[in-house]
């Protein structure tokens, strides 16, 4: 490649300057004529301009895998064939025995990992070769070099190979122009060349969580794939799984093609496996007595194997009823600040309320954006966080046991985890381990497990009251916990946190935690700040007060109680009005009725 040796050169020199890093690749982009907004179409451009991006700041020994003719000629194809699903195919492959392995090894350095974090930046660089009209028409005004950081940042944020596989996945699904005057064209081809390459990544990066061991056997088609997997039974014995993943609906002949390559290649059983939808005749052919080496799962069936959240969710469901939330919770009005991003200023402040759906209706726009990962509800006490946070648990379960009824696609399944049981958890991995395996007795396979399921979006954390857990530390401790809890905040992740308001002394200071901006919580972060949001729940208004009431008491009783200003103002905090219901008989009764005979009749 025309130049790469010198391009080298000037990325090792480069790191040794005193600019930072965003000065230091423009400045090198402009010194290789490249611009920095718009990369050239052909290959030595793209790969010199995605070379720059990723490279500068990594040592020479790591750049030496990207001078390797045989990883250059891979990326080559990639981009004139328009397959980049098999350049990580090829690219592991490849490398798997490269004596740049070992030697990469000895410095701590994953070389798997360099190359994923290489490949993501040449696949955005590559999906940009087009002309700056065609960008325009298409309103995709961001900054080149600026959306590639935000990428390494959300790359560098992923702590395992498992984590980028399913990041790069998401990248090759998206559209992968060829390069003008390829020998074949964009529109001949699909944006990968298996259709289900983003399924085939979510269960390779769950089997590996596993412990499953791949054979050699391999197959990629353009609407399905097929692997031999080792799943260990005991003693080192396993059982041989010809798996076959296809695109789209499983059907019978899908069910009669599997059944002849496990009888091709004498496997123990086979599975079909699809990302949503399965015929009904192919379930019941798989049902058959002679087909019960054969099964046929959509991704989530298969997940539910291995982990089995049913006991869980029962408890859950338990839990809501006994407390009475899925009949007495009444909706709940929120604010948000407006800041203004440069001052980082107050300049305004949101209402949702009815109009909008209430706190619900946020939670659920939230819910669905995908740039967003965190969001913190405070509240005064009494204000109805906990009832807040198991009741939007209840309707997200009910979407997941709707979603696992039919057979569709499922929701995030809630998790909720009431903080004051794990005060005394050091880590999050001791926390979720303490809640899986001793509170819920969940059969997952590991910590790990959970942090697959949480990267690939099948989970939403509820964290509730976390002002229980950091009332017993220091200032330094709470934002040590505070932190903790936000490692399972990585990209694919939805993670719901409660807290009171008064538990921050300064408001300002509690709100810069929560929205991830104190200085002391930040120091030692590495990689982008993950998206934090603060909510702040209203007390109730008259009306919701009178909803409240009216659930068990007269009408006349409700009347009493709204003309009482005492008790009025009692009612607005949610907790507070189980002790006006607690005296109900007293008041009914034509008792005195103020604030400390409240408490008394209580």
């Amino acid at each position: 490649m025309f130049g790469l040796d010198n391009l080298m050169d000037l990325l090792f020199d480069s790191a040794m300057e005193s600019i930072n890093r965003n000065e230091r690749v423009i400045q090198l982009l402009k010194r290789l004529n490249l611009d920095p907004d718009h990369p050239p179409a052909d290959f030595t451009g793209v790969y010199q301009y995605a070379l720059v991006e990723y490279g500068v700041g990594k040592p020479r020994p790591v750049l030496e895998i990207f001078r390797q003719a045989k990883i250059q000629e891979l990326f080559r194809e990639a981009l004139e064939r328009n397959t980049p699903a098999m350049l990580l195919k090829n690219g592991e492959d490849f490398l798997a025995d490269h004596p740049l392995k070992a030697d990469l090894k000895a410095h701590n350095v994953d070389i798997r990992r360099e190359f994923y974090a290489f490949a993501a930046v040449f696949i955005e660089v590559a999906k940009r070769t087009r002309t700056p009209a065609e960008i325009l028409a298409e309103q995709k005004l961001e900054s080149l070099h600026r959306q590639i950081g935000g990428l390494q940042e959300r790359l560098n944020r992923l702590p395992t190979i498992e984590g980028m596989r399913t990041e790069m996945a998401r990248l090759a699904a998206q559209d992968y122009p060829a390069l003008p005057g390829s020998a074949i064209a964009p529109e001949t081809f699909s944006a990968e060349q298996c259709k289900a390459f983003a399924l085939a990544q979510q269960m390779r990066g769950w089997f590996e969580t596993l412990g499953f061991r791949f054979e050699s056997h391999e197959v990629w088609q353009d609407d399905y794939f097929e692997w031999i997997i080792n799943i260990p039974v005991r003693r080192g014995r396993y059982d041989r799984i010809l798996v076959r993943g296809i695109d789209g609906e499983a059907g019978l002949p899908d069910v009669q093609d599997l059944r002849q390559a496990v009888e091709t290649h004498r496997t123990d059983e086979g599975w079909l496996v699809t990302a949503r939808r399965i015929s009904r005749a192919a379930r019941d052919e798989v049902e058959k007595p002679e087909n019960d080496a054969l099964g046929c799962f959509t991704f989530d069936e298969l997940l539910d194997q291995d982990a089995d959240f049913s006991g869980y969710l029962t408890w859950l469901e338990s839990e809501i009823e006994q407390r009475g939330i899925d009949q007495k919770y009444v909706p709940l009005a929120c604010l948000k600040e407006e800041i203004d991003p440069d001052t980082r200023q107050r300049i305004g402040v949101s209402r949702y309320d009815d109009r909008d759906g209430w706190i619900d209706g946020y939670i659920d726009l939230w819910l669905d954006d995908p740039a967003k990962e965190h969001i913190s509800v405070l509240g005064e006490f009494g204000t109805g966080k906990t009832w807040f946070a198991f009741h939007y648990a209840w309707k997200a379960l009910q979407r997941y046991r709707e979603a696992q009824r039919r057979g569709l696609e499922r929701p995030r399944l809630p998790l909720v985890v009431p903080l004051r049981d794990y005060a005394k958890a050091v880590s999050v991995e001791s926390l979720f381990s303490e809640f899986f395996f001793r509170k819920h007795e969940i059969p997952i396979p590991g910590y790990s497990a959970f942090e697959q399921l949480n990267r690939m979006g099948k989970l939403l954390l509820i964290f509730d009251g976390f002002d229980e857990m950091a009332a017993r530390v220091d200032r330094q401790q709470m934002i040590n916990n505070f932190w903790e809890l936000a490692k399972v905040v990585v990209p694919g992740a939805k993670v719901i946190l409660t807290c009171r308001t008064e538990h921050f002394p300064e408001a300002k200071e509690g709100r810069a935690l929560l929205n991830a901006e104190l200085q002391a919580s930040t120091k030692d972060l590495t990689g982008e700040t993950p998206q934090f949001e603060v909510l702040e729940l209203e007390k109730f208004n008259d009306e919701q007060i009178r909803e409240v009431l009216s659930h068990q008491a007269q009408t006349v009783t409700v009347e009493q109680i709204m003309g009482n200003p005492e008790l009025l103002d009692l009612a607005r905090r949610p907790v507070l009005t189980e002790l006006i219901l607690e005296a109900l008989p007293d008041i009914e009764a034509g008792k005195p009725v103020d604030m400390s005979r409240v408490y008394l009749y209580a």
